[in-house]
């Protein structure tokens, strides 16, 4: 992950609607930045390999050949600040049980503008319509030159138009040449999705067991949102 200067501030105001239409400042434009991850959707932390995906079109519903959806690329943009998330990630209060679980703004602005939540046990992710995903180069000359990486950055946008989420991720060139052939991309956003290692643990010691039990928290919590969306390259 590329480091930025850090940016205070309060979640609040971050990502929400105002009377049907996205107002974002300068202040809050910086908030949209948040960790990020890209991989496919057989990996063992998400073990999405047989999760149907389906498309919606005038005839009807779809569903994407399943040998083709195994591989299908994925995105996840876990939220740096948010309800129940500390410094070192989501913890849920002691002694409270899904129905004490406050609200979070940033979910529910998401479902405002068509994010669909995924529960516990979904079945199935779908195209929600109007979200875009936008891959656009983010070159750092001295890192390209002395480790040879080369950066994306990934932007979720609302159908109007707007950043829901902004990351950077290492340019994957069979990433990319996956997303643009399906057109589609599937993007999972929320507060745990198994990006961040625990306190005092490395990421060699954060295996994708338990990146998958901690995506399956978020769900679990109702505090993920996803479905695949259209990808836009501008490489």
């Amino acid at each position: 992950m590329v480091q930025r200067p850090i940016v205070c501030f309060a979640d609040a105001e971050r990502r929400q609607p105002t009377g049907g239409l996205w107002e974002m400042s300068w202040h809050q434009f910086e908030q949209v930045d948040d960790h990020g991850r890209i991989l496919f959707s057989d990996d063992p932390a998400l073990r999405l390999g047989r999760v149907l995906m389906v498309l919606d079109t005038a005839e009807g519903a779809v569903t994407l050949d399943h040998m083709q959806t195994r591989h299908m690329p994925t995105a996840l943009f876990e939220f740096r600040r948010a309800v129940g998330v500390g410094y070192f990630g989501f913890v849920m209060p002691r002694g409270a049980t899904l129905d004490d679980m406050p609200e979070e703004r940033q979910i529910e602005g998401a479902i405002l503008f068509g994010m669909r939540r995924l529960p516990p046990e979904f079945s199935d992710l779908r195209l929600i319509p109007g979200w875009e995903l936008h891959e656009i180069p983010d070159e750092q000359p001295k890192l390209e030159q002395r480790f040879g990486y080369t950066y994306s950055r990934l932007e979720l946008r609302t159908p109007d138009g707007e950043i829901y989420s902004r990351t950077w991720v290492p340019h994957d060139p069979e990433w990319a040449a996956a997303a643009l052939r399906h057109g589609y991309v599937v993007c999972l956003c929320g507060v745990e999705l198994g990006i961040r290692a625990p306190y005092a643990m490395t990421e060699a010691q954060h295996t994708a067991r338990m990146r998958y039990e901690a995506f399956r928290r978020g769900c679990a919590v109702g505090l993920t949102v996803g479905g695949f969306v259209a990808y836009v390259d501008h490489r």
